[in-house]
């Protein structure tokens, strides 16, 4: 990829599942868990795994990256022609802090990421706008395919929240003109369970190529519910960043060694 002909966006978002007790009604409750046939282990498994599905979890934090200003950013001392629009900040986080919203953004950037605090509905429109302000064209995930950009665009079809973008257009195979999803790369489009095409998380692949590891300060995916439910939103914006940068590395390392 030639980066200075593409406006890239680098994104990654963070998700909760709604309250199952709750938040349903005791015939959704029985129609989401037909399938278990009453037995507790299959019920609990169902359960869990509604985070990953935007009718039955939100977003809880958009991180976003802007590549070339991060890496120009990087690159300041090594090039004195750095415009002063360059040397403003590279990154924005979106989070939801509806459950808490005495909370407040950050009035400063920290290390030059902006912090915005809103109600999800919000958040989302907020991403939208970013995107259509700076004009990104071109947008790089870590299984966003599968995951982030489907689920944005169906959480933004929920919250009524105009997409300017449409993560999902095309089909598998020409998605690529606009998205470059690692996760798809680094297993050559096809991954399989064992073999040189296995995947693998983005900590690993961060700690088995020499960068900073989106885990080493000790937060991880699954820890996000638990830190949503007690308002811990700095900290969870600051790990969906650090998910975001790692992703830009991987990206950089991947494109100049072995995207011939």
């Amino acid at each position: 990829m030639k980066f200075t002909e593409k406006n890239i966006l680098v994104f990654d978002l963070e998700v909760a599942p709604y309250d199952f007790e709750t938040h349903y009604d005791d015939s959704t409750k029985e129609y989401l868990l037909k399938y278990a046939a009453g037995d507790p282990e299959k019920e609990q498994e169902i359960i869990t795994n509604l985070v990953f599905n935007p009718f039955t979890s939100r977003i809880v934090t958009i991180a976003c990256l802007d590549f070339n200003k991060y890496f120009a950013f990087k690159n300041l001392n090594e090039n004195a022609s750095i415009s002063v629009e360059m040397k403003e900040k590279y990154g924005t986080v979106f989070s939801n802090n509806e459950t808490d919203t005495s909370q407040s953004s950050p009035k400063d950037y920290i290390d030059n990421v902006q912090y915005v605090y809103s109600d999800e509905a919000t958040l989302v429109k907020n991403f939208w706008a970013l995107i259509k302000k700076y004009q990104y064209n071109h947008f790089v995930t870590f299984n966003g395919r599968e995951f982030d950009c489907p689920f944005l665009m169906l959480r933004s079809l929920i919250l009524d929240a105009k997409p300017t973008f449409n993560l999902m257009k095309g089909s598998d195979f020409t998605f690529k003109d606009y998205h470059t999803d690692l996760m798809k790369e680094l297993t050559f489009n096809k991954h399989s369970p064992t073999g040189a095409r296995r995947k693998f998380s983005l900590d690993f692949y961060c700690k088995m190529l020499g960068i900073k590891s989106p885990k080493s300060g000790g937060v991880a995916g699954d820890k996000v519910h638990e830190l949503y439910e007690n308002k811990q939103f700095q900290t969870i914006a600051e790990y969906c960043m650090g998910d975001v940068i790692a992703t830009a590395e991987l990206l950089w390392k991947f494109n100049n060694i072995i995207n011939i």
